[in-house]
C-alpha cells in the first residue's frame, strides 16, 4: 500500500514537444487510465521483449514489411491486368455466345461471279493465268545467257596467288578495257 502511495504522490516533470505529448494523450487513452501506466506498460513491453526501437529486429521486419507489401501490391496489379486481357474478353465472347447477339450478326458473303460472265481481253486472261508473253520469256532467257558468259569471263580470269610471306590470295586478271565492257553490259541492260 505504501508503494502505491508513494508511486501515486512522487511525480516527476519530463519536457517533451507538444505535439508529442498530444499525441501520447491521445495514445494513453486507449491503453490505460492514467499516463504513468501506459508508459510502465510500454517499458515492460519492451523489456520482456528484449527489443529496442533501434534493434535490427526490428529494422528487418520492418525492411521485410514493406517487401511485401510491394509483392502484394504486384501481385494485385497482375491479376487485375489478367482480369482486363484474358478474363473479361473470353467472358463477353461466351456471353455474346449464350446470349445469341453472336449468330444475329449478319455475314456478307462475297459475290459469286462466273468466269465466263466476265468479258476480258487475252492479256488480262493471260496476266490472271500467269501466263507471260514470248517476247518477255525470250528476253529473260537471253539475259540470263548473257550473265552466265560474262559471269564466267570474270571466273575465268581469276588466279590464285601463293606469295613467300602471309596467306595466299585470289586476283583478277581483267584489263581495264574488259572490266568497262562488262560494266557496261550489265549495266546497260538495267
Amino acid at each position: 500500500m505504501e508503494t502505491e502511495n508513494k508511486r501515486k504522490s512522487n511525480f516527476s516533470a519530463i519536457s517533451i514537444n507538444r505535439i508529442t505529448a498530444k499525441r501520447f494523450r491521445a495514445y494513453s487513452k486507449t491503453v490505460s487510465k492514467s499516463h504513468s501506466e501506459t508508459i510502465d506498460t510500454m517499458i515492460d513491453f519492451f523489456e520482456k521483449a528484449k527489443i529496442t526501437p533501434k534493434s535490427e529486429v526490428i529494422i528487418s521486419f520492418i525492411r521485410f514489411q514493406n517487401y511485401m507489401i510491394g509483392r502484394f501490391d504486384y501481385i494485385e496489379e497482375l491479376l487485375r491486368r489478367m482480369e482486363r486481357e484474358h478474363l473479361k474478353p473470353t467472358h463477353d465472347m461466351l456471353k455474346s455466345l449464350f446470349d445469341g447477339t453472336a449468330l444475329k450478326r449478319e455475314k456478307q458473303q462475297p459475290l459469286l461471279l462466273d468466269k465466263a460472265s466476265i468479258q476480258m481481253t487475252r492479256e488480262e486472261w493471260n496476266m490472271e493465268e500467269g501466263k507471260v508473253s514470248f517476247n518477255k520469256y525470250h528476253n529473260v532467257i537471253m539475259a540470263r545467257g548473257n550473265d552466265q558468259r560474262t559471269f564466267s569471263k570474270v571466273l575465268n580470269s581469276i588466279v590464285k596467288v601463293e606469295p613467300t610471306f602471309g596467306k595466299p590470295y585470289f586476283k583478277v586478271e581483267i584489263d581495264e578495257t574488259e572490266l568497262d565492257g562488262i560494266r557496261q553490259e550489265l549495266t546497260g541492260r538495267e
